[in-house]
C-alpha cells in the first residue's frame, strides 16, 4: 500500500501524522474506480512509561460496486465509503523488550506486516483469507476492543492478542468499537512467533476463535448447523521471506483451517521480491480454497520512489481466476511524504 505523509508535527515526544493513499483501478473494459484512504495517527506520552495512541481511517471512492467479483479482494484498501472510523484508540505501556496495549485496535496494525508481504496490494498478502474470510474480526476497515502484548529479544518477536470476536467501525450505538461481548460476538485469540536475521524472516502462528451467538456480523454468513451452538476453531499459518540472492527474496506462504464448516479452508502463496537501486518490485501468485469455490490470483507490481524517497508511484497488474470469472485488473497508487 502506497502512503503519503501529509503532515507531521513533533512537539517533545508527541506526534501527529496524516497519511494519504490514493489509487486508480481499472478492469480495462467496464470502467474505473478511484479509491482514497486518509489515515490520522496521534501519539501522546502520558508519563515516562505510558502512551496514548489514536488512529482513524476515512475512505471515499467514486464507484460503489467493485470492479471484480474476486473472493480475496485485489485491493487491500478497497472498502465502502467511510466518513470516519477508529482504527486504534488506547493505552500502550512500553517496557525494555516488550510492550502492552489495551483499547481499540485492528489486526492489520501488528500481523502480516513484514517487508516482502507488505509490498503487494492484494488483500491476502495482509491477513490471510483463512482468517479474514472465516471470521467477522477486526480486519480493515473495522476494529474492536483488544489486548496486545509484544516481546522482542535477540532476533525473535513473540506477540499475543485477544480481540472481541466481531469488529465494528461506529463510535456510538449498540454495535460500536468499544463493545466487548464474547457471548454474542465471539472471541479471537491470536499468537505469532517471528525470527528475523541477515535479511531472512520466518513467521508462524495460530488463531483460536470461539464463536458467539450471532454469526452473521459484517455481512459474513455462517453455516446453519453452527447457529445454535458455539464452536471453537483453529487456523494455522506460516510464511518465509528468504534471501536467495543479494537483492532477491523468495516469499512462501501457507495457511490451513481444519474445521470443515469454515468458508476458506486452505491458502498457499509464492512470490519473488526484487530490489534494484532505490526501487522494489515483485511477482506473486496464490490459491485460496473456499467451501463452494476457489480462486487463483496473481500480481505483478513495482514501487518507484521519488523526491528523496518522500514519495513513490506503484503500478500493479492483477490476474484473477475463480469459478465465476477470469479478470485482468490494473491499479496505480501514488504517495508523497512531506
Amino acid at each position: 500500500m502506497v502512503t503519503g505523509l501529509m503532515n507531521c508535527h513533533h512537539l517533545v515526544a508527541q506526534t501527529f501524522e496524516l497519511t494519504y493513499t490514493t489509487e486508480l483501478q481499472t478492469d480495462f473494459r467496464k470502467g474505473a474506480n478511484w479509491v482514497n484512504l486518509l489515515r490520522s495517527d496521534f501519539t501522546l506520552p502520558l508519563g515516562r512509561k505510558i502512551e496514548f495512541e489514536c488512529a482513524s481511517v476515512s475512505v471515499a471512492k467514486t464507484r460503489q460496486e467493485r470492479l471484480a467479483n474476486d473472493l480475496q479482494v485485489f485491493s487491500n484498501i478497497e472498502a465502502e465509503g467511510i466518513p470516519l472510523a477508529p482504527a486504534v484508540l488506547g493505552i500502550r505501556i512500553p517496557m525494555e523488550q516488550s510492550s502492552f496495549f489495551f483499547g481499540v485496535r485492528n489486526l492489520n496494525e501488528d500481523y502480516f506486516v513484514s517487508s516482502c508481504t507488505s509490498l503487494f496490494t492484494n488483500s491476502s498478502c495482509g491477513i490471510f483469507p483463512t482468517i479474514s474470510a472465516n471470521y467477522p474480526i477486526a480486519n480493515y476497515p473495522v476494529a474492536s476492543m483488544a489486548i496486545d502484548y509484544k516481546l522482542k529479544f535477540n532476533h525473535w518477536t513473540i506477540e499475543s492478542s485477544l480481540y472481541n470476536g466481531t469488529g465494528y467501525r461506529n463510535i456510538t450505538g449498540m454495535n460500536n468499537v468499544f463493545r466487548f461481548c464474547p457471548d454474542a460476538d465471539g472471541l479471537l485469540s491470536i499468537i505469532s512467533v517471528d525470527y528475523q536475521r541477515n535479511g531472512n524472516g520466518y513467521f508462524g502462528g495460530f488463531v483460536f476463535y470461539l464463536e458467539g451467538d450471532s454469526e452473521h456480523k459484517n455481512g459474513r454468513e455462517f453455516d446453519e448447523i453452527n447457529v445454535n451452538k458455539k464452536n471453537i476453531s483453529t487456523v494455522l499459518w506460516g510464511y518465509i521471506e528468504k534471501r536467495v540472492f543479494r537483492n532477491v527474496h523468495l516469499l512462501l506462504q501457507y495457511s490451513v483451517s481444519p474445521a470443515a464448516y469454515l468458508n476458506c479452508r486452505n491458502y498457499v502463496g509464492v512470490g519473488m521480491v526484487f530490489h534494484k537501486k532505490q526501487t522494489v518490485g515483485g511477482i506473486f501468485i496464490n490459491h485460496a480454497d473456499f467451501m463452494d469455490s476457489y480462486e487463483w490470483a496473481g500480481e505483478l507490481t513495482w514501487k518507484f520512489p521519488f523526491s528523496h524517497k518522500n514519495g513513490y508511484v506503484q503500478p500493479a497488474i492483477h490476474l484473477i481466476r475463480n469459478n465465476q470469472e477470469r479478470n485482468i485488473l490494473g491499479l496505480l497508487r501514488v504517495g508523497y511524504v512531506l
